[in-house]
């Protein structure tokens, strides 16, 4: 390539670039440039670009612009277009210091299309009185303006609960849902261990008749009385039929005398009735047995317990279906 070539295209680019630097115009504007510590001020930039030109605004890295000044929010853009088919962009931010001090908005790139324009760099001053620049304070008689009091020590405050919860609550939440399954765990473990059902299935309870029949019948099996046990046998007798006396009428009587026990029942049968001389002739009996130390007749203890069986029959709580519905049952007392 000759020297004449060379010459020819730089010519040529020296021509170009001022066309394309008069296409973009950038400006930059503070709403003032002494600005009360920490108060926030606007800062605005505005780009005017050829209509279909795209145009990137600068962004600011953990809302920071240079070492001493923040971005504490960014406001919401305006785009203007003019009557020579030319769009002007406008994003403003509200920044602050807390450094008193002068501080400067650095150069700030701005890129339309692919070439990069530069904002200006602009003074700004903050200071500890609205208008004052700290740079001169030193010249201002402090005495007759300022009152400096002493600095005052950091004041203990005990901590009240929304604070505690405040700092700990995601940490106290966590401790519970880990002690929760922790608990779950080691419920469903020990049952699993036991060979039993992670959820118990509650059986229905077993009448109270069932019962009482069952344990007599299991007691007259035993034949206490024929092995000299008399006083064992009617011991279990008299057990059973309390609780079932209990069960059935709701009328606890297991740590009642027989006197007391045929109070109970007075309330509730007829003194008359067969049932009331059943227990009646079954507790009087067993008083003897105990008490006494008598040793009854075999067919003494054979009443006893044929009355105990015939009293829980004649007293037990029967089921039966309403005659106008099949669905619908009473429950009676024989």
């Amino acid at each position: 390539m000759t020297c004449f070539k060379i010459l020819k295209i730089v010519m040529v680019l020296a021509f170009l670039l001022p066309l394309s630097i008069k296409a973009q115009t950038v400006k930059t504007q503070l709403d003032s440039n002494f600005v009360e510590f920490s108060n926030p001020v606007k800062y605005s930039i505005s780009v005017t670009v050829k209509s279909g030109q795209k145009v990137y605004f600068p962004q600011f890295k953990n809302n920071k612009i240079g070492e001493y000044l923040e971005v504490l929010t960014t406001l919401k853009p305006d785009t203007h277009v003019t009557v020579q088919k030319e769009v002007t962009f406008t994003h403003s931010f509200l920044i602050t210091s807390f450094k008193d001090s002068a501080l400067y908005v650095p150069a700030l790139p701005i890129r339309v299309d692919k070439d990069t324009v530069w904002t200006d760099s602009l003074k700004i001053t903050f200071t500890l009185l609205q208008g004052i620049d700290s740079t001169f304070t030193a010249e201002i008689d402090t005495t007759k303006t300022l009152k400096v009091f002493d600095i005052k020590p950091v004041k203990e405050t005990p901590w009240t609960f929304a604070e505690f919860w405040a700092r700990y609550s995601r940490l106290i939440l966590i401790l519970l849902v880990v002690a929760l399954i922790a608990s779950i765990a080691t419920y469903m473990y020990i049952r699993w261990k036991n060979n039993k059902p992670i959820i118990p299935i509650l059986k229905p309870k077993e009448p109270a008749e069932k019962v009482a029949m069952r344990k007599l019948l299991e007691l007259k099996d035993k034949k206490l009385c024929q092995q000299g046990l008399s006083k064992e046998f009617y011991t279990q007798l008299t057990e059973i039929l309390k609780t079932y006396i209990s069960d059935r009428y709701d009328q606890s009587v297991l740590e009642s005398t027989s006197d007391e026990t045929l109070k109970t029942l007075d309330g509730i049968l007829d003194k008359k009735s067969q049932e009331y001389s059943f227990v009646k002739y079954i507790l009087g009996v067993a008083d003897f047995v105990k008490f006494a130390k008598l040793e009854p007749l075999q067919d003494e203890n054979d009443n006893s317990m044929s009355y105990a069986i015939k009293f829980v029959e004649m007293t037990k709580k029967v089921v039966e279906e309403a005659p106008e519905s099949g669905d619908n049952k009473l429950e009676k007392n024989v």
